[in-house]
């Protein structure tokens, strides 16, 4: 089992705990790697993804650091998926639904263990011909059992799990940040690799449990984000 997972979501944990003092490099990768008792070239692509995602930045000869502490303010909603799914212009499409075995990484954020099943979902949302949105989903399969019999190109998977499965979901925690795409997300929504996008991550809770964890890469530059609220 790939163990970079792991090292990047201690480190992420580590890096929004403020465990790293801003201005002051991480430990090196051959210190990463001895800490985890892994390569230097696992050590290094846990690093590589962090920095794509805008937590930390390497500048050359010097090492690798902070990026600081993200700002978190306000409030906001996005559209219901059944909202988008009704409209005639609108298609998504399901680029795999499965159950798969839970990464160390997935396993963190839904309160499973390490090899637990976990359902899947990956769908692309278009309006037209431009794809606009990426989801990647995942789903504690023993909380949602029969989830992937549903038609998910239609279906809401918030509507799946609450009039038909009988879940009672009672929590949303979610941030909005921008990031670069990678080459896997810039494919799918046919843009150049590197390109600003919005990535909104969503954990929804059942009680105490996590029932779903979700990341959607959002073209930034065909969508805006819109709420109001009284001063």
């Amino acid at each position: 089992m790939a163990k970079y997972p792991l090292i990047k979501t201690t480190l992420k944990e580590r890096l929004l705990g403020g465990h790293y003092v801003e201005g002051l490099p991480l430990p090196s990768e051959p210190q990463l790697a001895r800490e985890f008792d892994v390569s230097r070239m696992t050590a290094r692509r846990a690093i590589d993804e962090l920095e794509r995602e805008g937590y930390v930045y390497r500048v050359q000869g010097a090492g690798t650091f902070p990026t600081g502490k993200r700002f978190r303010q306000g409030m906001f909603r996005v559209r219901p998926f059944k909202e988008w799914a009704r409209h005639p212009d609108h298609r998504t499409v399901v680029l795999r639904a499965t159950e798969v075995a839970a990464t160390p990484e997935i396993a963190i954020v839904l309160q499973v263990q390490p090899g637990d099943p976990v359902s899947f979902v990956h769908r692309l949302r278009s309006a037209g011909d431009e794809a606009l949105v990426i989801e990647k989903r995942y789903i504690n399969a023993a909380i949602a059992p029969g989830l992937l019999t549903h038609n998910l190109a239609v279906e809401s998977i918030h509507e799946v799990l609450v009039g038909k499965l009988g879940l009672g979901l009672t929590r949303v925690e979610q941030t909005l940040e921008a990031v670069n795409l990678r080459q896997e997300e810039a494919d799918l929504l046919r843009v150049p690799i590197g390109t600003a996008a919005f990535l909104l991550r969503r954990t929804t809770y059942s009680g105490a449990r996590r029932v779903s964890y979700v990341n959607y890469w959002v073209r930034g530059d065909r969508y805006a984000f819109q709420d109001s609220f009284e001063p």
